[in-house]
């Protein structure tokens, strides 16, 4: 259901850093509300010595680094980065094709989802972390709080 209604950006290719942040920005301003388990359900591991890491199979394969820079500048550009605004772009690329269905949503606004989300991307800087490292309920689904209590009696 969910991403039939925001479907993965295909303008995105091997994108390792933003992933996250450009789908929940795109999911939360289409209507859908996020929650963070009080425990640690699952986990990977980013050291493995030397095993081939996601990162590095763009150089490997193609070497070329452009292939991570315009994809992340979408992301900039779609989050309202200054630096990746429309004005700034000289030239066609990925950025100037944005197609309304790998855009944000119409239910909630981008600018209140960096408030809820803590994220200043003017400053470049996160001011909202109690609710992680409190185990607190967002502003509005205090009604949640008895299932995290729970949880963390388990």
């Amino acid at each position: 259901h969910m991403l039939r209604e925001v479907p993965f950006d295909p303008y995105l290719p091997w994108v390792f850093m933003g992933e996250e942040i450009i789908l929940s920005a795109r999911l939360w301003t289409s209507g859908y509300d996020m929650f963070s388990p009080a425990q640690a359900v699952v986990g990977h591991i980013y050291v493995r010595g030397n095993k081939p890491k996601f990162w590095d199979s763009i150089r490997r394969v193609y070497h070329r680094d452009d292939l991570e820079v315009l994809p992340l500048l979408r992301i900039k550009h779609e989050l309202g980065y200054p630096e990746a605004a429309r004005d700034f772009i000289r030239t066609p690329t990925v950025l100037s094709d944005l197609q309304p269905h790998y855009t944000m949503g119409r239910v909630r606004t981008l600018k209140d989802y960096m408030k809820y989300a803590g994220i200043d991307v003017y400053r470049k800087e996160s001011f909202i972390t109690h609710y992680c490292e409190e185990h607190l309920m967002p502003p509005g689904k205090e009604q949640f709080a008895k299932l995290y209590r729970d949880a963390e009696n388990e």
